[in-house]
């Protein structure tokens, strides 16, 4: 089974629209399958919406399905991509659950049925590789900028959301997101 990753960030400008499609393109060159939220017609094709009917509850239905579903999350959180903060909080949300229940799960003698399905979706949402980066140029390591002079100011809960994700990591430069995906590619699948 090839592994699926959801690929996010914003979508709402030229300049993001074109950063996404480059970052399709390099992971399609991987072969890696992947839902791309603004390829999705039937949430994004607003000609064919009848005054916008349930819109908002059919793009929550269809990206969070396709977060559940995917193994890998490739995200960029830039501060103008309200939705995308939404999609790595309710990644927070699922990896944190997930650890929880399998907290419980592991100091349970007798799993019944129901608590064996309950892991295997736990473990499912508590082993997806997130891979979130920031490509933002005023972002420098070592940079010499202090106090309100800096260029650019990630927020800190964000940033903290992706070292919990990322088991420390922070965010990945691109080039380190594909070679992670490589790897992933040659991986067995079960």
């Amino acid at each position: 089974m090839n592994k699926q990753v959801y690929l996010a960030g914003d979508m709402l400008n030229k300049g993001a629209q074109m950063q996404r499609a480059s970052e399709k393109s390099d992971i399609k060159k991987i072969g890696l399958s992947m839902y791309v939220p603004q390829d999705n017609a039937e949430i994004n094709d607003k000609a064919n919406l009848n005054n916008n009917d349930g819109l908002a509850e059919k793009i929550v239905k269809h990206d969070t399905d396709a977060i559940i579903n995917s193994d890998i999350i490739v995200i960029e959180p830039l501060p103008q991509g309200l939705g995308t903060h939404i999609e790595l909080g309710q990644v927070l949300g699922m990896f944190d659950m997930a650890h929880m229940i399998l907290d419980i799960a592991e100091n349970e003698e007798q799993p019944m049925i129901i608590l064996d399905k309950i892991i295997k979706l736990a473990e499912r949402t508590a082993n997806k590789k997130i891979l979130p980066h920031y490509e933002d140029i005023r972002r420098v390591n070592g940079s010499t900028e202090t106090d309100d002079r800096r260029s650019l100011g990630i927020n800190q809960y964000v940033y903290g959301a992706c070292l919990k994700l990322t088991n420390g990591k922070g965010f990945y430069e691109w080039e380190e997101v594909l070679k992670e995906l490589k790897q992933i590619k040659k991986e067995p699948t079960l």
